[in-house]
């Protein structure tokens, strides 16, 4: 009974380990400089990780919100960052934008499959078809100058997608459940 009891304890443990939904406040994690240059350009918080595409764009703390990002002088094409778990998968909930500078007016949100949103106006918007994704890019389309776009926080949930067992996985749980069965017979006798 003790055997059974630890094992019933265990998968429990184990599905709450797992799931979650998480606020990204965008103030409490780690700013850095990945790309060699004087900006920053990586925001690590709870396991998730923002970075910019190209050298020179960069993330601006407290600048439109609590993180600001825009293209720099030096880059007047497109700006891009991406939200990744370090290739774990993840379900992109919303995004709080706080505000868009110098003609910037959406943002385009592409998921690792594929799915595109285009995201205009201010507050909490929600996100179609972000989830189970290992990354999603952002884009400022813009033609020429300097264009930023800042947000608030970020919700992601970490669930896993619900998946069929597949028949080895059955198999395995049945023999792990024969082999608990006769352990307890030979221990009762």
């Amino acid at each position: 009974m003790k055997k059974l009891a630890c094992l019933a304890a265990l998968s429990v443990a184990f599905a709450t380990a797992q799931a979650g939904p998480i606020q990204l406040d965008l103030t409490s994690g780690i700013f850095a400089n990945n790309n060699g240059s004087v900006v920053v350009d990586t925001y690590t918080e709870d396991g998730f990780r923002l970075r910019t595409v190209r050298a020179g764009d960069h993330f601006d703390p407290a600048f439109i919100g609590d993180i600001g990002i825009h293209n720099g002088f030096q880059n007047a094409d497109d700006v891009s960052w991406v939200i990744d778990f370090f290739g774990a998968s993840f379900n992109l909930v919303n995004i709080n934008i706080a505000g868009y500078v110098d003609g910037a007016s959406s943002i385009t949100v592409t998921g690792s499959n594929g799915a595109t949103q285009i995201l205009s106006g201010l507050g909490t918007l929600a996100l179609a078809g972000m989830g189970n994704v290992i990354s999603v890019v952002f884009n400022i389309g813009q033609d020429g100058g300097t264009q930023g776009f800042g947000f608030s926080e970020i919700n992601v949930d970490t669930t896993p997608v619900q998946q069929l067992p597949v028949p080895g996985s059955l198999a395995l749980l049945g023999l792990g459940l024969s082999a608990l069965g006769i352990s307890r017979r030979r221990t009762a006798k």
